[in-house]
């Protein structure tokens, strides 16, 4: 999956700790996958909504300048994580 190249698992475990709590906790694992891709998807389509997004240690902003990666490489991940899960 050639959108996953720039993308550090670091930015992946804080998109996954910007899930609501009540994203997990469903019957299957699949069932929590499935909610924190939509969730992060969905919130990752413009800025306004995860501008206030942070790290997991609330010390740095998750979608600033100073960071290496962008907020459209974040969202052109979570659509292939989705497709290659094979999500509908």
């Amino acid at each position: 999956m050639q959108e996953a190249g720039p993308i550090p698992s670091f930015l992946i475990e804080c998109l996954v700790w910007n899930v609501p709590d009540g994203g997990f906790g469903h019957t299957t694992l699949t069932a929590d996958v499935r909610y924190a891709l939509a969730h992060t998807f969905n919130e990752t389509l413009n800025d306004e909504k995860c501008h206030e997004w942070g790290e997991v240690s609330e010390l740095k902003y998750l979608f600033r300048k100073s960071q290496p990666w962008t907020r459209e490489q974040a969202h052109a991940f979570l659509r292939a994580a989705w497709n290659y899960a094979g999500f509908e």
